[in-house]
């Protein structure tokens, strides 16, 4: 029975690992360009979700430092935002950030993207950066 209990849990991990990657991947992406037009305008949020030692070296200007790991937390921080907001990483696949938006959706703050390419395509393109 107590077999039984385990394999019951662990399909149910891997369940939710398994929706949670979906949800990851489901996140929409935002070009580096349709991020500049959109800055331009001052119409967009934009947060950097990697480390705070990553975040000081150089960041995309105006970016907000936030840390993923508490960002569910957080998510009140941008209620009423009418903005859209955009995450970006230095990770494979825009993980870290997609993870953010995914968080956000599940704080009440839907509607957040990832930056395709996050923050090593926006340096490798030599777009400005602020320290």
């Amino acid at each position: 029975m107590a077999q039984l209990a385990k394999a019951v849990a662990a399909a149910l991990m891997l369940g939710a690992v398994s929706l949670s990657a979906q949800a990851i991947r489901a996140v929409p992406r935002i070009s580096i360009d349709e991020l500049k037009t959109l800055m331009d305008r001052q119409a967009v949020v934009v947060l950097d979700v990697r480390d705070p030692a990553s975040f000081a070296k150089g960041r995309i200007p105006g970016a907000i430092n936030v840390d993923y790991t508490l960002i569910l937390k957080q998510a009140g921080r941008f209620a009423g935002e009418t903005r859209p907001i955009v995450a970006y990483c230095a990770c494979a696949n825009e993980m870290t950030a997609a993870r953010a938006a995914v968080d956000l959706a599940a704080g009440g703050i839907p509607g957040a993207k990832a930056l395709e390419g996050g923050w090593d395509e926006w340096v490798a393109r030599g777009e400005k950066i602020e320290k």
